[in-house]
């Protein structure tokens, strides 16, 4: 019976094969192949399209610098500049009328250019000293920083050719838009250098330029300068080809080249302006070149569904034995995408199903098995760490109210130690008197009370607090001393630095099923870095421990609630520091009686 068994699932096995090479193999070989070799000549055609649009592209940009750099030639030659720069314009009156025909000059190149609308700044220094401007944001630029600059003293050894700078960041600090520069030496008719030219223009010029050329559906142009910088699009001016994930190989000019970005494949062709060192990269995703083919996938479909149907119904017979007991399997398996990992397979066969099941009901157990010693070791650990965290509330509170009560004997003759001594019994028995971590929010005000208390006993007159607290919220579970340790820092960082006295204010409310706590202080505030700061993780060796009390409250709140809840501070230097506490909102059922005094 064993033996006949087994040859029928030889059989099974040896007739799927011989489907697979008769039917399903030549069928996709020959559908793969011609999709294939369409792909292939629509790159072709793509890629001979993309070498005439940027060679039309290149000899456009190439023609506008040209014209850019024509700019600074009519400046270079202009006898009206040459005189200005060299003249002594000690004279008021002498620079004004050098200023006014420096200004005609730049009003007669501009009616005759077409680039004088993209220029944001134009400088014309002088050696004598002297400075000529154009462009609206030439005003605010520090002229001497441009002298001292770097590419300055590589102008200067050109002897009067072009320094291209590439795309940058405007040297304005008011406006910062992305520019590209050219500079260059003034020689007089003795090739001695008299002065220089900078000229910044905005990366918009390339915009109109583009504007005029045929693109592809989905066509990406990129115009890099000579450092790599990329100069259209604008909004991505001063990034790199490869910050943007884009590698091409030093055979800039190849056509048809396959590169990756961000997980998809682009038909790129490259175009090099020479003279420049500029480069102009067209790029198009190969999805957008190939989605068309429909008939090839259509005609795929077509003939693999008549051999399918064909041999299906055959396939269907062989197989049934398999099939269903995979099919029993996959079922049980989605049954753990819920929460019950007790479900397990029954196993009615030897072979490789019935393998395959045996191995999969001793995952489940073992699955089981760990996922309750994580639990357990996740609850001891977590118990562990709120006992050690709670453990961390500094003491120093204890001794500033114990020297307290040393000064008032010493000064006051033993007057009023009694009811400091009161109010911090009454403080360290609430403290201490539950093990647990959590209390009402009406027995943490009876603490904080007492607490200020003694507070205000030892500053007399310097602060008052403010308690604005529906007496609904009394019943509120909250985390036990959330409080204190933000009113010891509102009272020894925010009033005592004070100048006269502060008022310190708690508020409760309730919002979105959220108890939100707030201590808000008139203190003298704090700084973003002292914010960080403060709720940055310290170590508990450290001397500073009022920073360890704050990030002890946070810690314990979101290791009880989770991160969605916690500490938030907003402060103001000079004006406020408020602390806000968010907890989630809910009442103890049979809270203790404890007075709210």
């Amino acid at each position: 019976m064993k033996t006949s068994r087994m040859f029928r699932k030889s059989i099974q096995s040896k007739f799927f094969i011989a489907f697979l090479l008769v039917m399903i193999i030549p069928t996709t070989a020959l559908s793969v192949s011609s999709y294939f070799l369409s792909v292939k000549i629509v790159k072709e055609k793509v890629s001979q399209s993309f070498q005439e649009n940027l060679l039309y592209i290149g000899n456009s940009t190439e023609k506008e610098l040209a014209g850019i750099e024509k700019i600074t030639e009519l400046i270079y030659i202009n006898e009206d500049i040459q005189h200005a720069i060299t003249a002594d314009n000690s004279n008021n009156i002498e620079f004004y009328m050098n200023l006014k025909r420096v200004d005609q000059v730049f009003d007669n190149i501009s009616f005759y250019s077409n680039y004088y609308s993209y220029i944001t700044s134009l400088f014309v220094f002088g050696k004598n000293g002297s400075q000529f401007t154009y462009g609206n944001d030439a005003y605010t630029i520090n002229t001497d920083e441009i002298q001292t600059s770097a590419w300055y003293k590589t102008m200067l050894e050109l002897n009067g050719k072009v320094l291209w700078l590439g795309v940058h960041d405007n040297d304005n600090d008011f406006r910062r838009n992305q520019v590209f520069s050219i500079a260059r030496v003034i020689n007089d008719t003795n090739h001695n250098n008299i002065g220089a030219i900078y000229l910044n223009l905005s990366t918009k010029v390339f915009t109109d330029i583009l504007s005029k050329a045929s693109l592809k559906t989905q066509s990406q142009i990129y115009i890099v300068d000579q450092r790599g910088r990329i100069v259209f699009p604008e909004q991505q001016s001063t990034k790199t080809l490869q910050s943007e994930g884009i590698s091409l190989p030093d055979h800039i000019k190849e056509s048809g080249l396959e590169i990756k970005k961000d997980g998809q494949t682009f038909l790129t062709s490259s175009y090099k302006i020479e003279e420049y060192g500029w480069k102009i990269i067209q790029m198009v995703p190969v999805e957008a070149l190939t989605k068309d083919n429909k008939i090839i996938i259509n005609v795929t479909a077509i003939v693999f569904l008549i051999s399918f149907l064909f041999t299906g119904i055959l396939w269907y017979l062989v197989s049934r034995n398999i099939v269903l007991p995979i099919k029993h399997l996959i079922s049980t398996m989605k049954e753990l995408r819920g929460s019950n990992l007790d479900v397990k397979v029954n196993v009615t066969s030897t072979d490789e199903i019935g393998l395959l099941s045996v191995t999969y009901n001793y995952m489940i157990q073992r699955i089981n098995a760990l996922f309750n010693q994580v639990v357990e070791e996740e609850k001891q650990k977590r118990n562990a760490e709120i006992k050690a965290l709670q453990g961390q509330i500094n003491p120093h509170f204890l001794y500033n109210t114990l020297n307290t009560i040393r000064w008032m004997a010493i000064i006051q003759k033993a007057d009023g130690i009694k009811e400091v001594v009161d109010a911090l019994g009454r403080l360290l028995k609430n403290t201490f008197r539950q093990p647990t971590s959590m209390i009402t929010l009406g027995e943490e005000i009876v603490m904080i009370k007492d607490y200020i208390f003694i507070q205000q006993t030892r500053y007399r007159d310097k602060f008052q607090v403010n308690y604005e607290v529906e007496e609904r919220f009394y019943a509120a579970e909250c985390v036990k001393f959330i409080l204190q340790p933000i009113v010891e820092n509102a009272i020894f960082h925010g009033i005592e630095p004070k100048e006269g006295p502060g008022v310190i204010t708690i508020k409760v409310c309730a919002e979105d099923s959220l108890l939100q706590i707030t201590v808000e202080d008139n203190g003298v505030g704090m700084s973003d870095e002292q914010i960080s700061e403060t709720m940055k993780f310290r170590h508990p060796n450290r001397e500073n421990s009022n920073g360890i009390g704050v990030q002890n409250v946070h810690n314990r709140i979101q290791m009880i609630y989770g991160e969605k809840f916690g500490l938030h501070i907003e402060s103001k230097p000079l004006c406020y520091t408020k602390v806000h506490i968010t907890l989630p909102l809910s009442f103890n059922q049979n809270p203790n009686d404890t007075e709210i005094r």
